[in-house]
């Protein structure tokens, strides 16, 4: 009796393992990415910074630092320090010294005319005694230009002979390096450090902190003091006491060295979402199964005996299989269909059993595989829905031509594939979010590749107009199939279908999350449409 039910919580609980085991190889790989990409940043805008301040050096000559320098000597060279300075907003000032720490130029923030030395600086005592320095990184200090906390990247002026002359700064903004970690994906529970390599000291983290924080002799202070370029793993931190998943990358040309890592809180959230969804499912798919088994045999000892009663008790029995299966139906449609087909693990089951099952069992797991996938997406749709709504985002500047481009990029092989021709007209800024206007775009654009018309090439239109408000109106136009005006409404409403599985693909959710994505940006969304001609999809966003 308990052997089906037996057979799928085993199921379910290799579908859960399995799970997991993704979700963190997933998590790892994420990690990395936003690693390689910080890593970049950095130290991209630290090539930069360099290139800047070997430019300099070459126009400030030793002589300049030496003498008196004349006042169209000193225009000339500090317009050029703030030309290299225009536009890059990593760096706030750039000054020189002479060979004794003493301003001599100065453009940026603060007073460029501040006369004050650095003498006492370690880095500049270091830059000045080791002549085979090219360039150098100090710790986080106060500024005596500014009076706030700062990096400095210095590179020496030096005579022919190698005498040391002066030094080039550049101070380097902490708030352009805590906005860049702000910037990374990572949880509410996430940790980024950026550190100097050559003593662990802090530069910048998230969660920001207003003191230098002592690693102990834990292994990441071994990778910040190691040679190591890159790590990956786990550590447990001594700070929350929490268990993290981290990467470890150390920058190539510069003594900085950094660490990405995210909580269990923040990437098993899904996971643990998915896993109460399915094991829920999955005990009530087991009571179903268990409740038709009881009441068919309780009809049949009951039909023993019982000829006179046979047809009464057929009669009841058909009845109540009837209220089971409309019950199963209801349940499996509305709790998502694909969740009824547990046992998405049975790939496993198939490789381990190879050879010991017959073509029917082969044809069952292939099922339970096939509506499995489609659990999948479901709940990937769902969430995503969900998650619009949950999420606490500001208004930035985004120009619409960039989130149509990411649109049209996840759908070029399709668009190709159909012979499509997608004609995008001048669209205007937004205040609005990349990530949710990349999102709409796409769902439309996938409604009109999905519903196209087989008598005619695809044309997809897009374009906008200002409307009062401060709104822009924006049409994507198509000569798809089209939609019946009682139709217009019923569409937008969360798992709503106009047609079946087998006809068109798909969850039902895509223009549900168009239309949450327009409200929670204070717009609306509608269609108009000519069954047979195509339709328009039209929604107002507020402009930047």
């Amino acid at each position: 009796m308990m052997g089906p039910l037996g057979f799928i919580l085993l199921l379910l609980a290799f579908l859960l393992v399995n799970s997991y085991q993704s979700t963190l190889r997933a998590a790892q790989a994420n990690v990395d990415n936003l690693a390689d990409v910080l890593t970049l940043t950095v130290s991209s805008s630290l090539d930069r910074l360099l290139g800047n301040l070997n430019g300099l050096a070459a126009d400030v000559t030793p002589a300049d630092l030496r003498a008196p320098i004349s006042p169209a000597r000193r225009q000339l060279l500090e317009s050029r320090m703030a030309a290299a300075l225009s536009g890059f907003e990593v760096v706030l000032n750039h000054r020189a010294f002479d060979a004794e720490g003493r301003t001599v130029l100065g453009v940026g923030r603060a007073n460029p005319q501040a006369h004050f030395s650095i003498a006492d600086r370690d880095w500049f005592r270091t830059l000045k005694s080791q002549p085979e320095r090219n360039f150098i990184i100090s710790d986080v200090q106060i500024s005596r230009a500014t009076g706030h906390y700062g990096l400095f990247f210095a590179t020496p002026v030096r005579d022919e002979d190698g005498t040391f002359a002066g030094a080039l700064t550049g101070h380097i903004d902490l708030e352009w390096l805590q906005a860049t970690i702000d910037g990374l994906n990572i949880g509410k529970q996430g940790l980024v450090t950026l550190r100097h390599r050559e003593n662990a000291h802090l530069i910048v983290r998230r969660p920001k902190v207003e003191e230098q924080l002592n690693l102990g002799r834990s292994g990441l202070l071994e990778l910040h003091l190691s040679d190591v370029m890159r790590a990956s793993g786990t550590f447990h931190s001594a700070i929350d006491g929490l268990d993290r998943i981290y990467a470890f990358r150390g920058l190539e040309k510069y003594p900085l060295t950094l660490v990405v890592a995210v909580s269990p809180d923040d990437y098993l959230h899904a996971w643990k979402i998915q896993s109460w969804l399915t094991a829920a499912v999955a005990l009530l798919l087991g009571a179903i199964q268990l409740t038709a088994y009881r009441r068919l045999e309780q009809a049949y000892h009951t039909s023993v005996g019982m000829a006179s009663e046979l047809e009464q008790s057929n009669t009841n029995l058909k009845r109540s299989n009837a209220e089971l299966e409309e019950f199963a139906y209801i349940a499996s449609h509305d709790l998502q269909t694909p969740l009824r087909n547990i046992s998405c693990f049975s790939q496993l089951l198939e490789r381990r059993c190879d050879g010991q099952l017959d073509k029917d069992c082969h044809e069952y797991l292939t099922f339970i595989s096939n509506n499995a996938q489609r659990m999948s997406g479901l709940i990937h749709d769902l969430l995503a829905y969900a998650r619009i709504g949950r999420q606490h985002l500001g208004a930035e500047s985004v120009a619409t031509t960039d989130a149509v481009a990411l649109a049209l990029q996840d759908f070029g092989n399709d668009i190709d594939s159909c012979g499509a021709q997608v004609c995008v007209a001048e669209l205007p800024a937004l205040a609005v979010n990349l990530n949710h206007l990349t999102s709409l775009f796409g769902n439309l654009l996938s409604n009109s590749l999905k519903y196209r018309s087989p008598d005619r090439p695809l044309r997809i239109t897009i374009s906008a107009e200002p409307v009062e408000n401060g709104l822009w109106r924006f049409a994507v136009t198509d000569n798809g199939i089209g939609i019946s005006s009682e139709y217009w409404e019923k569409i937008f409403a969360i798992f709503q279908r106009l047609h079946t599985v087998e006809q068109y693909e798909g969850s039902g959710i895509g223009l549900a999350l168009c239309r949450r994505i327009v409200h929670f940006w204070g717009g609306t969304i509608w269609v108009t449409s000519q069954p047979g001609e195509g339709s328009t999809f039209h929604f107002t966003l507020p402009e930047s």
